[in-house]
Parts: C-alpha cells; sequence; structure tokens
C-alpha cells in the first residue's frame, strides 16, 4: 500500500517522510532534494562506482561498494568518517549498524528502493517472520538527489528499482564511528581503521534463508517520494 499517513509515517509534501523508529531513536527521515535532467543521473551514477572501484580503500562486501574518502582521527577529536558507496544492480544484504548515519545520494536511471525494518534483533533471531511484519519500504524516481538520516542501528536494505540498472551512489557520513562499539573493534576503529563492511551486522541467518517472498512483503508499508516539481 501507499500511505499517506499512519501512526509512524509522516509525510510532508511529497518529497519528504519521517518515520518514527519508537522510544528515543532517532526517525528514518528521507528528503527528496532536488531532479537532475533525465539520464543524467544513470551516467553519474555509472561513472562515481567506476571512480570508486579505483580508490586505494575500495571493498566490496555485502553487495556494498565502498571506499572511505575521509577517514576518523580521534587524537584531533574528530570522530566523523566519511565514505563512498554505491547501490549497483545488487540488492545489498540487509543489516545494521551501532552508529547514525548521514546519506546524500543520486538515484540511477530508474531509481532505488530503501527498506527499513524495525524488528528488534531478539524478535528477529527468535521470531523472523516478525522482520517482515515491521518493513518499510520507500520508494524514489530515477535521476533524484535524496537525503538519508537515521540510527543505523535499523536493519535496513537498499535496492536498485530494477536489476538492470544501477540503484545509487551516495556519500555517507557517520557522526560518530565509535558509537556503541567494544573490544577489538572499537581498537580497531580508534586506530582510524574503520570501513563500511567492518561495521556491518547482517539480518539473522533465519530472516535472510527466508528470501524474496512476494507474500512477505504484502504486509509492508510503501511509501513513493519525489521532488516537488518532478515533471
Amino acid at each position: 500500500m501507499t500511505v499517506v499517513d499512519n501512526e509512524r509515517v509522516k509525510l510532508r509534501g511529497r518529497s519528504h517522510v519521517s518515520i518514527s523508529t519508537g522510544g528515543r531513536e532517532l526517525p528514518i527521515e528521507i528528503t527528496v532534494t532536488g531532479q537532475l535532467p533525465a539520464g543524467s543521473g544513470s551516467l553519474f551514477v555509472e561513472n562515481a562506482l567506476l571512480q570508486q572501484s579505483n580508490h586505494p580503500e575500495f571493498i566490496d562486501q555485502y553487495n556494498e561498494p565502498s571506499a572511505v574518502i575521509g577517514k576518523t582521527d580521534f587524537d584531533r577529536i574528530d570522530h566523523t568518517a566519511v565514505y563512498t558507496f554505491g547501490v549497483d544492480k545488487r540488492d545489498l544484504v540487509f543489516h545494521r549498524h551501532k552508529g547514525h548515519r548521514v546519506i546524500t545520494g543520486i538515484t540511477g536511471g530508474k531509481g532505488c528502493i530503501l527498506k527499513f525494518s524495525l524488528c528488534s534483533p531478539s524478535d528477529a533471531r527468535k521470531q523472523p517472520e516478525l522482520f517482515w511484519k515491521n518493513l518499510y519500504v520507500v520508494q524514489i524516481p530515477g535521476d533524484r538527489q535524496f537525503v538519508l538520516r537515521f540510527s543505523g542501528t535499523v536493519y535496513h536494505q537498499f535496492c536498485p528499482a530494477s536489476p538492470d540498472e544501477n540503484g545509487f551512489f551516495a556519500i555517507s557520513v557517520h557522526t560518530n564511528e565509535a558509537t556503541g562499539l567494544s573490544g577489538e573493534l572499537l581498537q580497531t576503529v580508534l586506530n582510524n581503521n574503520g570501513n563500511i563492511a567492518l561495521l556491518t551486522e547482517p539480518a539473522p541467518p533465519q530472516v535472510l534463508s527466508m528470501g524474496v517472498d512476494e507474500a512477505l512483503l504484502k504486509s509492508a508499508i510503501y511509501i513513493n517520494l519525489d521532488s516537488e516539481k518532478s515533471q
């Protein structure tokens, strides 16, 4: 279904949505900030993915090609990290992180799909069907710029709208790379050696093994965004 409003979802115009995640956690906030000339998004994403693949910090895990372009510097009290990453013609693996994320992206020619499950890790392990019953699906058309701010602790999966077109390319700012970390992983990050794959926690195997079942998606909340003056 496409929502106008419900108890968790608040739309502002056609370009912005805020999805409450409950408790004291930040809402998921997505804004389409503008529309590019037809075809330019596809060209940009293709070129950006190619340039990223040649970066010395390039990695590709969980179907998420990425590179760190601005490392943390804890000695200088800078806890932020800046990454590029892309959603090519593959769906990312459903996953979560510990920290806060601010993402600015440009979609390819056919757009992208952003999925979020508000299911807790404990419930996902014990009752994986709840993962899909708490699913929100945001669709953004092609050739658009968008901004996403959310707590990475929310399970999420980013996908191309069509398997024959790249989804989007983005800059992701991790506002505090050490948030919620402990032990060896925390020490690695404090040594300024973090990367997206290292900080990724895939959804439980019980969830991932269910695969893409259209019946599971029937209960999802679907939200279509666009720029305010799209042609």
